[in-house]
């Protein structure tokens, strides 16, 4: 007698999710007469995204802000990043999503 078992996807994104942990870097350009980090912070809380490190540098007439978060998905920082870059018009924004593989927890 044989028995079939069923793959269920959402049992193997739960599993995979515990052992990965996801943050998203937004890197912003803009010019040192466009201070919009109030509002970035602002908007940051309402997407409850947690700030895991912002730096920010001035380069000649701009400012690079580097900014790694956690607490949200793909999809919420595309948002983000489409309203970063409509605070200003000479604002430039990337961001990039990132996998880090929780070594803690794969011991388990």
């Amino acid at each position: 007698m044989s028995t079939q078992t069923s793959h269920s996807p959402s049992n193997d994104t739960s599993a995979w999710r515990s052992q990965f942990r996801m943050t998203h870097t937004f890197h912003l350009l803009l010019g040192t007469n466009e201070p919009v980090a109030g509002e970035v912070e602002s908007a940051l809380k309402r997407a409850q995204a947690r700030i895991e490190k912002w730096v920010i540098v001035r380069r000649g007439g701009c400012y690079e802000h580097c900014i790694v978060v956690e607490g949200i998905d793909d999809e919420s920082a595309r948002a983000l990043r489409k309203e970063f870059a409509g605070l200003t018009g000479q604002i430039k924004v990337h961001v990039e999503h990132m996998l880090h593989f929780d070594s803690g927890t794969a011991r388990h």
